[in-house]
């Protein structure tokens, strides 16, 4: 029986096998409700990808990048990896919980259900909102805030490029940067913005920003990001609560952006040493690889405008791979996606699309190999949940797809009037 293990080439299959590798569903052969599903899909995570995962509303695309990172966790190697997913839902806690509701689903796949030792991180200004709401955490996290570029702030609040606040604000920051380096807190910029010679409402304007830059509850003496890349971990940033607020996006956006320059840089670094030790035949991973996976993806990453995090997400996609840096995006508008981290995608799953945009964005970049438009594949699937297509650059080839159910509880379901 040949063996499907997307992500990789058939070089990289005859050296490791099925090593570093997870099942994540089983092939479908046949087109719509003829189809059957026969072998098993293996996918690579043992070296960086950019991954996208696609669908519309309830066809599956936030339950496949649960069970991808399920699979991460169950790896043979993954003490030499690290995930993290961005959860703007606030839905991938209840991976702490076994998925007892599909039991007899899992065993016709021959599996069970299974708790993944998932570690919650929230801002460590908001665990009154959490705990008002009952919500499970395990961990707070903060920034500082004198890491922060003045460019940084300017998206955070939203500012125009050369506006007369965009201005103030890029000449406090550089004054604070050059007096304290990464030493000031904001009510140290609070300070600075009334020494500066502009009119008072400039200058009360952009104080009113950072009071309220106070009240998002991520800033604090030192950034303590460094713990969500631990060895074997899988942490979620659940950043759910900013959703709620106007201009929350921007803050979820940079939260990430730090994050992601981090994250990078230290892997960057990391690679070094590995590269170091391999000259002397020393074979060590001095960090872990790093997954990030990213749900509703175009909020960060717009085809359109700037977030702060856009730029450190397109370097993950640009030079990621050598670093071992993966990311996985998912959206349910791939069209809203920056096209650039479209067009570097190796591994895209696709679930059932029917807005023409979102088929055509995809279509244009895996077009080179396929032998009809994507629109035949996507109607040639079977109208169930958790079918799609895999599109594998690493050896060119469409694999239509049944996703294996979680083992996992997944949280993300639509509700119903019926329930109890």
């Amino acid at each position: 029986m040949p063996v499907i293990s997307v992500g990789r080439t058939e070089e990289e299959q005859d050296e490791h096998g099925l090593d570093g590798t997870g099942e994540v569903g089983k092939h479908l052969v046949g087109e719509n409700e003829e189809a059957h599903m026969a072998n098993p899909v293996y996918l690579d995570v043992a070296t960086p990808h950019v991954m996208g995962v696609f669908g519309k509303r309830g066809t599956g695309k936030s339950y496949s990048m649960g069970t991808i990172a399920e699979e991460i966790q169950s790896a043979d190697i993954s003490e030499n990896l690290s995930t993290i997913i961005i959860d703007p839902m606030g839905i991938y806690w209840s991976m702490k919980r076994p998925n007892e509701r599909d039991v007899n689903a899992l065993d016709k796949w021959g599996m069970k259900p299974e708790a993944f030792d998932v570690q919650v991180y929230i801002p460590e200004g908001k665990t009154r909102d959490f705990d008002e709401m009952d919500m499970p955490y395990d961990e707070t996290f903060t920034l500082n805030p004198a890491r922060l570029t003045s460019e940084e702030w300017r998206m955070s609040f939203g500012l125009e490029a050369n506006s007369e606040l965009s201005i103030l604000l890029e000449r406090v920051i550089q004054e604070l940067d050059e007096q304290y380096g990464n030493k000031y807190s904001i009510d140290s910029i609070l300070e600075a913005v009334e020494e500066f010679d502009f009119d008072e409402k400039t200058k009360k304007g952009l104080e009113n920003r950072f009071m309220n830059a106070k009240s998002w509850g991520i800033f604090g003496e030192e950034s303590s990001l460094d713990k969500l890349t631990e060895r074997g971990e899988l942490s979620v940033v659940d950043v759910s609560v900013f959703g709620q607020m106007s201009g929350g996006t921007r803050v979820q956006s940079l939260v990430v952006g730090i994050l992601s320059k981090r994250i990078l840089r230290r892997r960057m670094a990391a690679r070094r040493m590995e590269e170091l030790d391999e000259m002397q035949g020393i074979n060590e991973n001095e960090m872990p690889i790093v997954y990030m996976f990213i749900d509703e993806a175009h909020e960060f990453l717009p085809n359109e405008g700037e977030t702060p995090a856009s730029d450190p997400l397109l370097r993950w996609v640009k030079i990621g791979r050598e670093p071992g840096v993966s990311l996985c995006l998912t959206t349910q508008q791939p069209a809203k996606l920056d096209p650039n981290a479209l067009s570097q995608m190796d591994i895209l799953l696709a679930h059932r699309l029917t807005a023409q945009q979102d088929i055509e964005a995809l279509g244009e970049i895996m077009q080179t190999y396929m032998r009809y438009d994507l629109k035949h594949y996507i109607d040639a699937l079977p109208d169930r949940k958790g079918t799609g297509l895999i599109l594998d650059d690493n050896s060119e080839r469409i694999y239509p797809v049944q996703m294996r159910p979680r083992k996992s509880w997944h949280a993300g379901g639509t509700p119903d009037a019926f329930e109890d």
